[in-house]
């Protein structure tokens, strides 16, 4: 269980986490039940006290779980992250230079704001996403943010929730 509030990005401390017994069905199939599972793993979305650690809360493999097969997870510098750029939220990513679509309708899988840990999403200062992309579309990522300069990023589209009227 955790015992404190991480944010996204947090690397978990053994301090952050605590092992309880819980009454059978009410650990999730994914729950991780070991210190070691857990500590020194950065975590990919905020997770709140009293929650149980589950492996898709933790950046690694289980990152894609409930994606397409094939599905990779890739992270990009994007120039702002707004409260509605959350995991799970559907985006489009556009280049600075021409304002082409990178990417679209892709599912965010981690967001890493400024104020956060410089330890996610390959350091640095400037926010980035994880995003979910089958290999076409990384390689068109890939192909964007090669024409862009130091310091420069995607631009971010949040989409709105499905099944919300128009």
């Amino acid at each position: 269980m955790v015992v404190r509030d991480l944010a996204a990005g947090a690397v978990v401390t053994r301090d952050d986490v605590e092992v309880v017994a819980r009454p059978e069905g009410t650990v999730p199939a994914t729950g991780l039940t070991a210190y070691a599972d857990v500590v020194g793993r950065t975590t990919a979305t905020a997770v709140s006290s009293r929650d149980v650690m589950t492996s898709e809360r933790l950046v690694g493999a289980a990152l894609l779980a409930g994606q397409p097969p094939g599905s990779v997870a890739m992270s990009v510098p994007v120039l702002d992250v707004g409260e509605a750029t959350r995991p799970g939220a559907r985006v489009d990513l556009y280049t600075t230079a021409a304002g082409e679509a990178a990417a679209t309708d892709v599912v965010v899988l981690a967001v890493r704001r400024p104020t956060e840990s410089g330890t996610l999403l390959g350091g640095g200062a400037s926010p980035q996403l994880t995003v979910a992309l089958d290999t076409a579309e990384a390689s068109a990522v890939a192909r964007s943010l090669s024409g862009l300069d130091g310091g420069q990023g995607l631009v971010v589209a949040v989409r709105p929730p499905t099944g919300l009227s128009q």
